[in-house]
């Protein structure tokens, strides 16, 4: 497990550490059902059946993941995640992975997390890179990396497997910490 704040306030909003516990599947359940199609980039082509389908995923991402992600909380709502869903130790580099609910989507929220989290990874973990793999089909995403001084290192051709079979591109973007120290003259 990663040593970071277990819980973080940004503006209304509020970062709480996501523990794979049954109310929260069956919180991220119910936004994936009511929005099973655009959510399909985030679960990578999973057929998500159940908010036990969510529970199991969970605690196998957790268990084989050097991974800390938050919940992304208005008020008592759960309207998203973001966090660390892979550590790379080689290269200090570690991978961020975000969604939000279809209502609260189109307002930059992401623009003002990502920041927030950018931070734990460089300056918490001493990290040297942040990525950010994005399906090459999630335009919304990949504006979200590039308003946000990512660079695009690739597109890796078929490179995700979803449950029905088909191969998808993914794009790997990264900001590397000389870059983010260039922008964040204050850290």
């Amino acid at each position: 497990m990663l040593s970071l704040p277990q819980d973080i306030c940004v503006a209304d909003y509020f970062l709480r550490h996501l523990e794979p516990t049954r109310d929260i599947a069956m919180a991220v359940f119910d936004v994936f059902r009511k929005d099973s199609k655009n959510m399909v980039f985030w679960l990578r082509g999973e057929n998500i059946k159940s908010a036990d389908v969510v529970l199991d995923g969970m605690k196998q991402a957790y268990d084989a993941e050097n991974m800390h992600m938050y919940e992304i909380m208005r008020n008592d709502e759960l309207i998203g995640e973001i966090g660390f869903t892979r550590v790379v130790d080689k290269n200090k580099s570690v991978y961020i992975d975000y969604w939000l609910a279809p209502d609260v989507r189109g307002h930059a929220l992401i623009d003002m997390f990502l920041p927030v989290v950018e931070r734990l990874a460089f300056e918490n973990l001493h990290m040297n890179k942040v990525v950010l793999g994005i399906d090459a089909d999630n335009i919304a995403s990949r504006r979200v990396a590039e308003r946000n001084g990512y660079k695009l290192d690739g597109i890796l051709r078929q490179e995700s497997l979803w449950h029905d079979g088909s191969l998808h591109d993914n794009c790997e973007y990264s900001k590397i910490k000389s870059e983010w120290l260039k922008g964040n003259k204050n850290a």
